[in-house]
């Protein structure tokens, strides 16, 4: 019978794959002009930043907001509230200034509010709230689902805009590379966000096995699994696999992971999750549904 510090070396396995977490290559430098814009006294300045659908761009907002956790202040009168440095929030779709202010209340934790409320209830009730809550940064994600609605693509703009002029946040605004249009749209917004792209893994190279190298660093597998080594082919077939984006390319190692029984409470053995080119081959059948259409039909 396995000892319990043996059965926890499993499972802590298993958690380290179900939490594979790693920065893309130029996240550091995006964090540090986040860190400065945030930290800046006086007039804000922001981000637009673009990339294509699954390089990672939610991922790294999530990984930032971890730098500023939010936490429990108690007033004098006992009274607690909830401090949220930074924020993450979606764009809806469709994008309509209801819904707008909807998702900001809830990015901020408070309920959806019932009824048929006005939009500048809403608005006071946002503004109330980052205030309240100290919020310094808003980082709002699907931003080109402004370009898909019938909104006035200035119309949404200004509310965010005045959003950040009202409560002096800093915006983090990110999308397509199709969103980059919005920031064109004026030519204060030029001067307001500066730009930052982020781009899939173009080739199996130096960066991408790197990239591989810090997964299987972070995976701990107490022997070598050679996923960034070309001479295992891994890094070869999990570039082709996931076209060199970071969205496709952890799930197809989970989803293989899954298939060699890590995530079973019978999982007892280590020489039995090594990862071949065949797992990996059958862990692409399985989930490339979740993505064909966009490797059909995006332009490489």
């Amino acid at each position: 019978m396995a000892s319990n510090s043996t059965s926890n070396s499993f499972s802590e396995f298993a958690d380290r794959v179900l939490n594979i977490n790693v920065d893309l290559p130029n996240a550091e430098s995006i964090y540090k002009v986040m860190d400065s814009h945030i930290k800046r006294i006086g007039k804000t300045r922001h981000l637009f930043i673009t990339g294509p659908s699954n390089v990672g761009k939610t991922k790294m907002a999530e990984n930032y907001i971890q730098r500023y956790p939010g936490y429990t202040l108690t007033e004098e009168d006992g009274t607690e509230i909830d401090i949220k440095p930074v924020i993450y929030m979606e764009a809806p779709h469709p994008f309509t200034l209801l819904e707008f202010y909807h998702e900001l209340i809830y990015a901020l934790g408070s309920p959806r509010l019932g009824g048929v409320p006005k939009i500048n209830d809403l608005k006071v009730r946002a503004y109330h709230l980052i205030a309240r809550q100290r919020v310094k940064m808003v980082i709002i994600d699907e931003v080109n689902n402004i370009q898909t609605s019938g909104i006035n693509k200035n119309t949404a703009m200004d509310a965010v805009k005045h959003m950040a002029n009202k409560t002096n946040v800093t915006l983090v605004l990110m999308g397509t590379p199709e969103a980059a249009e919005l920031r064109t749209l004026d030519e204060q917004y030029k001067s307001r966000y500066r730009p930052h792209s982020i781009h899939r893994f173009t080739e199996c190279n130096e960066e991408f096995c790197s990239f591989l190298n810090r997964i299987e660093e972070q995976l701990r597998f107490p022997k070598k699994i050679g996923l960034g080594d070309v001479k295992s082919g891994l890094p070869q077939l999990l570039h082709y696999q996931s076209k060199g984006k970071v969205g496709y390319l952890v799930p197809i190692i989970q989803e293989a992971y899954d298939l060699l029984g890590v995530f079973q409470e019978s999982f007892m053995n280590f020489d039995q999750a090594t990862l071949t080119p065949y797992v990996l081959d059958e862990a692409y059948k399985i989930i490339q549904g979740d993505f064909i259409d966009d490797i059909l039909n995006e332009k490489l």
